[in-house]
């Protein structure tokens, strides 16, 4: 049997030959066109720097392709690829931001390919509307194919009227019957005209039907013979072998690609490496990827040994085979995919079960959810560990019914380890310790219950730690203001602090270190909101020195975020503009997803507060929050800062209808100070929209709810919209000392912005140039040519702008340069 080779059409080169005017091609044909191998011909004779990820079967989640493609970009910018797997694949507007960002810095290779093959295996949108975004931002170098048997989870029709997209349909790819002609003869096959005429007819041009009924043709098999591919599969490759390679096909089967040793283990089979020689020698359909060393099975072929039948116990077995061998190369996601799917449980469980292996990466292999929800509580409760981390990410995840079902379960968890007998005690109580450890989670933003959990956990554990909450974990849930989160009564917030102070340090005694000087940050925030300015900085330095050493970049963008308040407030910009460039440096060097969220709260609050709407990340701007990435949807604290950006906008009927939706966000968690933004934001619309009276009630109002607690700040920050109303207030009663505290507060505050110009950004003559013909569509060298310059220099004018814009890559630096009318 010889080996298939490929034709080099010329009609699909010059196809394929438009990749490098377009960011994007995708080649799009039914199984068995030889898409994989044109593309691969074609860009082998360009040698072009490829990167080649596959999706090798529906199972495959948008986190292992992004794993996949973290190791791609990590050979050529080992940095670059370390950042993205720590990233993660981006869920969300900051995330994908910040990938945008990244893949701006990459100086990729002139002509860099990045490939996708069998994109049609891929689950959800999620992959295809970053691919939109890639292209749309248009990194320079870098050019993307998709190979794919349909479209359907593309995003294609912008990309497609913006010119950034081309497809290649399977006529290309067709052979017409001088090309049919050609590749019999390359085969070395022999055969009358009427014959080819045959085999044209019945083929219609697919190669891999073409190559199947020239083999069949060898064999005696007449053309015509059999109706389904499957058939001539069966009769011209599969039944060519012994049962015993035929099992081993069968075998190989349930993995979508493997390597040598990895298939020794999984068949067992002695004869490995001579088998898979003969394969690749004699079968077309066998291909050895030597840069990867990986064996893959065509699709064709995988698809007919897939649909043979394999009794259950065997697949179980060989699935079970695959999970340990993943296991042992600890690529633990991949391999508990595996166990699950040979009805592994047990083995699943107990490996969760070990402290050792507690992951926040739990849910994310294929088959966590239906695990957990379909074995028997009274299984679970047999692995605690295990169970307790399931738990943990129904209490997390912001669903109230997720929330509901963890916090049931953990209920039947506790009851059972109390009520067992013969339980061994020290078993018992480190159990009920981790127990109420997670309880913290069901009881969130409560401080005395969350202390009261934590106390116990503590009781319990006889000066031990928890084996589930790691100094590494995340402590303030993403939320950018920590007092916020647990404010939540009219009248208790000195209360809250005090609780916080005296009780929440025990908390990262439990934790490993988890949460240490988090006291600090809120007697910062306490001092900060009532206007003691003294011990909001004292207190606030203090936490910074104490969170950074113990690692806590949650709280320390929290006290970093009421150094920069206060520094606008003594009309300090300067200074708030430094802690916030560097408080970005951090956190995007960190690389967290949460965190980056975080930033993002950060950033669109301070850029507020000085009037510069256009610094506002744009999902804040435009309140797209459907792909946010919080710990607790019901923080809330980024409808805040989206009100403040409509308040901006001075669109106040919008702010008005706004402010209505908001009270059921902040009412989740009771969020008092999302509350008073919120009251404020009304005032405001009233005054603007129906006059002073509805203004001043809707004011008194806010001013009623903050009274009790001495609040001052947050009536500052809109110093721009109510302070004519405050005065007109102060002077109705002089003898109001709140008022008048209020009003001088936001007095001070009108005054310090006036050293805050409603944009810092100043671009040269050249930069300019540099930026408009980007949004012309020209790329680095085109630039460079048109101005005379290196493509090295161009690169650099980009990074100057970008960082003058703040901006994570062109699209957005165009967007913001247009607001601010600099283009």
């Amino acid at each position: 049997m010889k080996r298939l080779m490929t034709l080099r059409r010329e009609r699909v080169n010059r196809a394929l030959d438009n990749l490098f005017y377009y960011p994007m091609i995708i080649v799009e044909a039914p199984i068995g066109y030889g898409k994989t191998t044109a593309v691969r011909e074609f860009l082998a004779a360009r040698d072009s720097h490829v990167m080649w990820l596959s999706f090798l079967s529906p199972e495959d989640n948008a986190a292992l392709f992004w794993d996949k493609l973290a190791d791609q970009i990590g050979k050529l910018d080992r940095n670059a690829g370390d950042r993205m797997r720590s990233l993660g694949f981006p869920e969300d507007a900051p995330q994908t931001a910040r990938i945008l960002s990244l893949l701006n810095e990459i100086e990729f290779e002139e002509n860099t390919v990045l490939v996708i093959d069998d994109y049609h295996l891929v689950k959800g949108r999620l992959v295809g509307a970053l691919l939109k975004q890639i292209v749309q931002e248009e990194p320079e170098n870098l050019h993307i194919i998709v190979i794919t048997r349909d479209t359907s989870n593309l995003e294609l029709g912008e990309l497609l009227a913006k010119g950034l997209c081309s497809i290649l349909h399977q006529q290309a790819l067709l052979l017409n019957g001088k090309e049919l002609r050609e590749y019999c003869h390359i085969l070395g096959f022999r055969a009358e005209e009427d014959t080819l005429k045959k085999i044209e007819e019945y083929t219609g041009g697919w190669i891999s039907l073409v190559y199947l009924i020239l083999l069949g043709l060898e064999y005696g098999v007449p053309i015509g013979r059999n109706n389904a591919i499957d058939d001539l599969v069966e009769n011209v490759l599969y039944n060519a072998y012994d049962d015993s390679i035929r099992s081993f096909l069968r075998q190989l089967s349930v993995m979508d690609s493997f390597t040598a040793a990895q298939a020794r283990y999984v068949t067992g089979e002695s004869r490995t490496e001579e088998l898979l020689r003969r394969l690749r020698r004699e079968n077309a359909f066998i291909a050895y990827d030597e840069a990867a060393d990986i064996y893959r099975i065509h699709n064709v072929l995988l698809d007919f040994l897939r649909a043979k039948q394999m009794d259950d116990e065997e697949r179980s077995s060989l699935y079970k085979r695959v999970g340990e061998w993943y296991l042992d190369q600890k690529a633990y996601l991949t391999a508990y995919g595996y166990l699950f799917r040979a009805g592994e449980r047990t083995r699943i469980l107990e490996w969760l079960d070990h402290p050792e292996n507690v992951t926040i990466e739990l849910a994310e292999f294929d088959g966590a959810a239906e695990l957990f929800s379909t074995t028997p509580g009274e299984v679970l409760a047999k692995y605690p560990i295990a169970y307790l981390q399931y738990i943990a990410l129904l209490l997390i995840s912001g669903d109230p019914s997720a929330v509901q079902d963890g916090t049931e379960r953990l209920e039947e968890l506790k009851v059972f380890y109390e009520k067992t007998e013969n339980i061994e005690e020290s078993r018992r109580r480190r159990i009920l310790g981790e127990i109420s450890t997670i309880r913290v989670f069901s009881v969130f933003n409560d401080a005395e219950k969350m202390a009261a959990c934590t106390f116990e956990a503590l009781r319990l554990f006889d000066g031990d730690t928890s084996w589930l909450m790691h100094r590494d974990g995340e402590f303030t849930l993403g939320s950018p203001h920590f007092l916020y989160t647990y404010y939540r009564a009219p009248g208790k917030l000195r209360e809250t602090v005090d609780r916080m102070v005296t009780d929440f340090p025990a908390y990262s005694r439990l934790a490993n270190g988890c949460g240490a000087g988090c006291e600090y940050v809120a007697l910062a925030e306490y001092a900060l909101e009532t206007g003691d300015w003294e011990a909001a900085e004292l207190n606030a330095r203090k936490a910074l020195y104490r969170v950074r050493k113990a690692e806590q970049s949650g709280l320390a963008i929290c006290a970093v975020l009421s150094l920069i308040r206060l520094h606008i407030y003594r009309g300090e910009i300067r200074e708030s503009l430094y802690e916030l460039g560097q408080l970005r440096e951090v956190v995007l060097r960190e690389n967290n997803a949460i965190y980056n969220t975080t930033l993002d709260l950060v950033e669109g609050y301070v850029q507020a507060c000085l009037g510069r709407l256009s610094g506002v990340p744009e999902w804040l701007r435009t309140g797209d929050m459907s792909h946010a990435h919080f710990m607790f949807q019901g923080i809330a604290f980024n409808y805040i800062v989206y009100g403040k950006s409509v308040l901006l906008t001075k669109n106040f009927i919008e702010l008005e209808m706004l402010s209505g939706m908001f009270t059921a966000y902040f009412s989740y968690f009771n969020n008092q100070l999302g509350f008073l933004h919120n009251q404020i934001f009304d005032a405001i619309a009233k005054f603007r929209l129906y006059g002073p009276e509805q203004g001043f009630a809707s004011l008194r109002k806010a001013l009623n709810m903050a009274r009790a607690d001495h609040i001052i700040l947050p009536f500052a920050e809109y110093a721009p919209f109510i302070s004519g109303m405050l005065r007109r207030l102060a002077a109705e009663d002089p003898h109001d000392l709140y008022i008048r505290e209020v009003l001088d507060a936001t007095e001070q505050y009108a005054g310090s912005l006036k050293h805050a110009p409603q944009s810092t950004v100043s671009l040269s003559s050249r930069e300019r140039e540099v930026l408009s013909l980007t949004a012309e569509g020209y790329n680095r060298n085109e630039i460079a040519r048109q101005l005379g310059i290196s493509p090295g220099t161009v690169k650099t004018h980009l990074e100057n702008i970008y960082h003058k814009l703040e901006a994570n890559g062109k699209l957005m630096a165009i967007k913001k340069a247009r607001d601010l009318k600099i283009l």
